[in-house]
């Protein structure tokens, strides 16, 4: 686990092992937060340990890691606890020699808690990187994005505590009700910051309310999904009785938002209106994991077909989609918050790549909107060539296209307006980082 295994290897060991929910925690914490931090803890290292760290093995390297991330970044855990299990684990991975070295560098780092310095306007990316503990290009491109305030406060919230939010499905449960029920079972719930009225912010779950929350999980009547996600979903707005195409659903936690908006639970004088979803996606695997989600939410207006979004496809409606929602495969660079990991598996090369594809997932959708009709770009990328770039693009090259200004109840700081576009800015109170932008077919 430690020598990268990531959340593979978390996923394994969450499996293969009874775990109080308070253990699964800090389980998850030990992983994550040297994956996230490695490079502010290499810093701190590397003022006490006498040889260049590249040197060390893999799995010395990771318990020196595991062991400073302890000291210098968790308050719960004795100091002498984490040298002395660091020590049990070093000797376990290696031998007595990097037993000892272990014990006497993790020994400094706790006389000398030394972190990297709060950086300045003026300083060089390198410290800015070093003291978010991100990669130089990504570093430069938040300052670039949001400006050296936003984008600090952005990377610093990034480290913390991601957002955990979850959907009711409202086709099935009562929003008010399902508050009730997590309140009295200990777990803190806020409204969304957004205004979306089936979206529970659950700031604090306490071992006692993580079994009733799994429950309702597993009955349908919530779904986990993070509140910039629940968001698309809320912009698009599809309507009761409405056609809406879903491209690039992957699992469909979208799919499954846009199915509880666009279906009316009163009955009409035609009876209720329940309007269609169609899922698109080229990942057989996704497929099967939506369909089986769309089953535990009581959902039965979703129709499922396997085909490439960049090239021509049918998906069966002649006359076009009242609305289409286009979630982009993308870097995914405002969710480096939420996966520990994906900032050192990026390339700066990835938003220039995607963009391209991006370009060609919009063409096709936008063919199967109808006169009037209505598409949701989307991607959880912040950088402009994945987002307004190839808006820009697309208008450019397709005149029956108009952007449409997107309205975004949310509190101030929390995104920038790009022209009609929006972006929320990731780390923000634990957000992610998404671009939006409505287009209407004229």
């Amino acid at each position: 686990m430690l020598a990268g295994g990531g959340q593979t290897a978390l996923d394994a060991a969450l499996r293969e092992n009874e775990l109080s929910a308070r253990d699964r925690a800090l389980l998850t914490q030990l992983v994550y937060g040297p994956l996230k931090m490695q490079r502010s803890l290499d810093w701190s290292l590397s003022r006490v340990v006498k040889r260049p760290l590249a040197n060390l093995t893999p799995a010395l390297h990771w318990t020196l890691r595991l062991g400073a991330y302890q000291l210098l970044f968790l308050d719960k855990i004795p100091a002498h606890s984490a040298v002395d299990e660091s020590v049990k684990l070093a000797r376990r991975l290696g031998h007595t020699g990097t037993a000892s070295l272990a014990n006497a560098v993790l020994r400094k780092v706790a006389s000398r808690r030394e972190t990297p310095p709060l950086p300045t306007p003026d300083g060089p990316i390198d410290a800015f990187a070093d003291y978010a503990s991100l990669p130089n290009w990504i570093a430069q491109h938040f300052i670039e994005r949001f400006g050296f305030v936003d984008a600090l406060r952005a990377t610093q919230g990034m480290n913390g505590t991601p957002r955990r939010a979850a959907r009711v499905n409202v086709r099935i449960a009562d929003v008010r009700e399902t508050s009730d029920a997590l309140r009295r079972v200990g777990i803190v719930v806020h409204e969304s910051r957004y205004g979306i009225a089936e979206c529970l912010i659950l700031a604090s779950i306490p071992a006692s309310g993580a079994s009733v929350l799994q429950r309702m999980i597993g009955s349908g009547r919530l779904t986990m999904q993070s509140e910039e996600s629940q968001l698309a979903a809320q912009l698009l707005y599809p309507q009761p009785g409405e056609s809406v195409l879903d491209v690039c659903a992957g699992r469909g936690v979208k799919t499954g938002a846009l199915a509880q908006k666009c279906s009316s639970f009163s009955s009409g004088p035609l009876g209720p209106l329940a309007g269609k979803i169609v899922a698109l996606d080229d990942d057989a695997t996704k497929l099967a994991l939506l369909q089986q989600d769309m089953v535990r939410l009581g959902v039965e207006n979703v129709e499922v077909v396997r085909a490439d979004a960049t090239r021509e496809y049918e998906v069966g409606y002649s006359l076009g989609f009242d609305a289409v929602l286009v979630d982009e495969p993308c870097s995914g660079i405002g969710t480096i918050g939420r996966r520990a990991d994906l900032r050192w598996a990026k390339d700066p090369s990835d938003p220039a790549r995607l963009a391209r594809t991006q370009a060609a997932i919009l063409a096709q959708a936008a063919l199967h909107a109808k006169l009037g009709g209505r598409l949701l770009y989307v991607t959880c990328s912040t950088d402009a060539r994945e987002d307004e770039d190839v808006i820009r693009e697309f208008l450019g090259t397709h005149s029956t296209w108009q952007a449409v200004p997107l309205l975004l109840n949310a509190p101030e700081g929390a995104f920038i307006r790009i022209g009609e576009s929006i972006l929320t800015i990731p780390g923000i109170e634990g957000a992610d980082g998404f671009f939006y932008a409505l287009l209407r077919k004229r």
